[in-house]
């Protein structure tokens, strides 16, 4: 039995339960929207991600306006996040399309020249420098990662300081410096007077004993000034063209005849580092050389015991030279006394007598007394070099016999014989 109150309380449950189901079936709904709105939204931005990765594209600009391109799939391009924007890529394949990049081709690059001086017309000029083409790779890769991170779609080589470029250029200081150093060099103009000849030496000689580092910081080749000196002084001086120290002798002159190479190398080298344009003697041991030299004729015997070696002149001609042994080094009162003597006889087959020695030699030629001169040896197998320094003579010249027998048929008393080391 269906009272008022009951009906009340039935339509009361009818309505709840079929507002429960209603609500439950909107909520279904709204709840499957949202999931597929959710799936939807998803697809779609990995859609999104996935051609951003494929379409990304970094350019190179280089130089001379060379483009290169290295795009997301070259190297696995992946986005981590999009909301940050992370990416990832492979590394390796990195490395790879870096290395077989045109611009790490040998046949393309160019090296980088610093400026350089050049002698042009009796002075230096400055040759511009050469901007090449030539990378540091590791700049290059570093830049190259970042900019994938960010997203950056070009690089221009040229702002990034990748190139390999020139240090020095036509604007250095260095470089503008060494120029008005070497401009003062080969200003130089010397003239040397000796006897009645000359020389004169200016920049085209001068330019060629300059060295010039990669610092552009200059050097003047002694060696260079030195041969130059020599051959100065070869006109007049001995036959190798040292200096000859010959104070005493039996001439009683006390005198050399030589230029002082040593002393004239480094004053040269100071002229020339003063740019001076001057007229001027080489410096001598002594400046009486000169006159002294004509005394001496053009016949005498040189010995020079530095390099152990004789020459016999005559006439102007040389008629005999080779290697000997003098005095021995190594003992008190057996070097060769240094000196301009005269030859005082000539003896063939004689035997000569020391306190511990008595030595047959087939040809005998005093200069010093009788006791010290030039001779065979045919006791000595070897001669020149350092034989003397340990094992040399007690105070003679020891000669190879044909060079001793040439000198013989040669030579006549009175000839100057010239020692000096």
């Amino acid at each position: 039995m269906i009272t008022e109150a009951n009906k009340g309380i039935g339509f009361s449950r009818v309505f709840a339960t079929v507002f429960c189901s209603l609500f439950i079936m909107l909520g279904s709904l709204c709840l499957s929207y949202q999931t597929v709105y959710a799936q939807t939204s998803k697809d779609d931005e990995s859609k999104i991600a996935a051609s951003s990765e494929s379409s990304y594209v970094l350019t190179l600009i280089e130089r001379g306006n060379i483009k290169e391109k290295i795009t997301g799939s070259d190297i696995n391009l992946k986005t981590i996040n999009e909301q940050s924007k992370e990416v990832s890529f492979d590394y390796n394949l990195l490395n790879n399309v870096i290395n077989n990049l045109s611009c790490f081709d040998e046949n393309n690059i160019i090296e980088s020249k610093n400026a350089k001086l050049e002698y042009v017309g009796n002075r230096y000029i400055i040759r511009k420098e050469i901007y090449g083409t030539e990378i540091d790779k590791n700049i290059l890769y570093q830049n190259i990662v970042s900019a994938i991170k960010n997203g950056q779609k070009t690089i221009n080589l040229n702002s990034i300081n990748c190139y390999k470029d020139p240090v020095y250029t036509s604007t250095s200081q260095a470089v503008i410096n060494a120029q008005n150093t070497l401009n003062r060099y080969v200003s130089s103009k010397i003239s040397y007077n000796y006897g009645t000849d000359g020389s004169v030496l200016d920049g085209n000689t001068i330019k060629d004993w300059i060295y010039i580092n990669g610092e552009f910081q200059i050097t003047i080749l002694e060696g260079k000034v030195r041969e130059y000196v020599d051959s100065i002084a070869d006109n007049y001086s001995s036959s190798l063209g040292y200096t000859i120290p010959v104070s005493g002798g039996s001439s009683g002159n006390n005198h050399s005849w030589s230029v002082d190479r040593v002393a004239e190398t480094s004053a040269l080298i100071e002229n020339i580092k003063n740019g001076q344009n001057i007229t001027k003697n080489p410096a001598f041991v002594q400046n009486s050389y000169a006159s002294y030299y004509k005394t001496l004729g053009n016949t005498f015997v040189e010995v020079d015991m530095g390099r152990q070696y004789l020459w016999f002149y005559k006439n102007g001609y040389v008629v005999a030279e080779g290697d000997i042994v003098t005095g021995n080094m190594s003992l008190e009162g057996c070097p060769t006394p240094t000196g301009v003597y005269t030859l005082n006889s000539r003896q063939k087959d004689t035997v000569l007598i020391g306190p511990d020695y008595q030595s047959p030699v087939s040809f005998w030629m005093p200069f010093i007394g009788n006791s010290i001169g030039l001779h065979d040896a045919s006791w000595r197998w070897n001669f020149g070099g350092d034989i003397y320094k340990n094992n040399g003579s007690h105070g003679c010249i020891n000669l190879p016999y044909s060079l001793a027998q040439t000198i013989y048929n040669n030579i006549s008393v009175g000839t100057p014989v010239i020692c000096f080391y």
